[in-house]
C-alpha cells in the first residue's frame, strides 16, 4: 500500500499547477468542461435535442447560455476572470503579471461556487440542476469543489515537498465554506444557528478534521518510508492503519549494509598474508569500526543509517569464523528490534604465487567466503553491542 500511496501522492503533485498560467490549470479547466459537457450531452442525447441542431443553432445555445443575464451572476464572474487571466500574460513584470493572475483567482472561485448552486442551468432548452446532480445522500459536495479552488491558489507556488499542507488544510477549508451560510441570513445579516444546526456544524467539522489528519497520516507515512526504508520489512498485518497490497517483502537495509561489509572485509583481508588476517581479526572492534564507517559512507544518505549498527565477533570453537551483524536500533513493530546476520569463513590457503618461498608460513594467505544474509531475528544479539 506503501508504493500505491506514494504513487497516488506523486500523481495528485504532478496535477497541481505551479502557477495560474500553466499546462496544470489549463488541464482542470477542460477536466472541469469535459465534465459539464459530458453531463449535458447525455441529457441532450436522451432528449434528442442534438439530432435536431443544426452546429448554428448550438453555438447559439452555447452563447445564450454563457450571456451573463444580469451583472450579478456567475457568467458576469467567469468572463471577469478569463478577462483577468488573458491579461496577466501581458505585462514583462513577473509580479504584476502574478497579482493580475491572482486577481483572477478571485474571480473564478466565486463565481464556481455559484454555479454550483444552480437550480435553473438552461442549456439546449434543458432545465439542469446542478446542486441536486452533486448532491449524494444529502451532502452537497460544492463547498470541496470550492474548497479545492482555495487551496490550488493558497498553496500552489509552494515548494514541491509542502504540496501535502495544500491536501491537509482542504477538508478545513471545505468545511468553513459549506458552514457560513448558516451563519448568513436574508439581508444579510450574521445569525446564530439553532441547536439543531449547531450539532451539524459540529459533525461536518469533525468528520473534515478527521480526514485532515488521514491526509497528515499518509504523508507522514509516506516522509518515514523516505527515511527510514527499512519499515517496509515489517510485518505491519495487525497494523490498523497501514495494509500492504504487495505479499512481498521488500529487502531489509540490513541486508544491503552487510552485503557492503562482506566487500570491505574482502577487500581487506582475501588473498592477504594469513599473519597479517589473524592480526585483523584479533583486533576486531576497531576494525569493525572502520568497516562500519566505510559502509556507511558508501551507503545513499538517509536517516536510517544512523539507526544501524554494524557489528562482528568471532564464534567459539571455530578456526576462524567472522559473524557480521547488522543491528536495527529503530523503530519496530514489536518493540524490541531485530537484527541480521551474515557468517564468513576465513580459511587459509597456500599461494601458488609464492610457492617457492622458504618457509610455509609465508606462502598461506586468507580466503573469505560467506554465506547469505539470515533472516531477522527479533530482539539484540547477545555480544557485539
Amino acid at each position: 500500500m506503501a508504493d500505491f500511496f506514494n504513487f497516488l501522492g506523486q500523481f495528485f503533485r504532478a496535477l497541481i499547477p505551479p502557477s495560474f498560467d500553466s499546462w496544470q490549470t489549463v488541464f482542470w479547466v477542460v477536466l472541469l468542461t469535459v465534465i459539464i459537457a459530458n453531463l449535458v450531452f447525455r441529457l441532450a442525447v436522451g432528449n434528442l435535442i442534438l439530432s435536431i441542431l443544426s452546429i448554428d443553432e448550438i453555438f447559439k445555445e452555447l452563447r445564450k447560455t454563457l450571456t451573463p443575464p444580469k451583472p450579478d451572476s456567475w457568467q458576469s464572474l467567469l468572463w471577469i476572470s478569463i478577462f483577468s487571466w488573458a491579461m496577466s500574460l501581458l505585462p514583462e513584470s513577473l509580479f504584476i503579471q502574478g497579482f493580475i493572475a491572482t486577481c483572477a483567482w478571485f474571480f473564478l472561485i466565486p463565481g464556481v461556487h455559484w454555479f454550483l448552486h444552480e437550480e435553473k442551468f438552461e442549456v439546449f432548452k434543458l432545465k439542469i440542476n446542478v446542486k441536486k446532480g452533486l448532491t449524494v445522500n444529502g451532502i452537497w459536495l460544492g463547498p470541496w469543489i470550492t474548497g479545492a479552488l482555495v487551496c490550488l491558489l493558497l498553496f500552489s507556488e509552494l515548494p514541491e515537498n509542502r504540496i501535502s499542507i495544500g491536501f491537509i488544510c482542504w477538508p478545513p477549508i471545505s468545511a468553513i465554506i459549506a458552514a457560513l451560510p448558516k451563519f448568513i441570513a436574508v439581508g444579510p445579516h450574521y445569525k446564530t444557528p439553532d441547536p439543531a444546526g449547531r450539532q451539524e456544524l459540529v459533525i461536518l467539522l469533525l468528520t473534515n478534521l478527521l480526514v485532515s489528519c488521514w491526509f497528515q497520516l499518509f504523508f507522514l507515512t509516506q516522509s518515514w518510508l523516505v527515511d527510514y526504508p527499512s519499515l517496509l520489512t515489517e510485518d505491519l498485518s495487525r497494523s490498523a492503519f497501514v495494509v500492504k497490497f504487495t505479499g512481498n517483502r521488500p529487502s531489509s537495509r540490513g541486508a544491503t549494509i552487510l552485503d557492503q561489509a562482506e566487500t570491505i572485509v574482502k577487500e581487506q583481508l582475501d588473498g592477504q598474508p594469513w599473519s597479517q588476517a589473524e592480526r585483523w581479526l584479533f583486533d576486531l572492534k576497531p576494525r569493525m569500526q572502520q568497516v562500519e564507517a566505510t559502509v556507511m559512507s558508501r551507503l545513499p544518505l538517509v536517516k536510517e543509517n544512523e539507526l544501524w549498527q554494524l557489528d562482528g565477533q568471532v564464534l567459539p570453537r571455530t578456526e576462524y569464523q567472522l559473524q557480521l551483524m547488522a543491528i536495527w536500533q529503530g523503530p519496530s513493530a514489536d518493540g524490541s528490534g531485530y537484527y541480521l546476520m551474515k557468517p564468513c569463513q576465513i580459511t587459509r590457503l597456500s599461494d601458488p604465487r609464492r610457492s617457492l618461498a622458504r618457509t610455509v608460513t609465508s606462502t598461506q594467505i586468507a580466503r573469505v567466503t560467506c554465506d547469505a544474509v539470515t533472516t531477522p531475528k527479533a530482539g539484540q544479539p547477545d555480544v557485539g553491542i
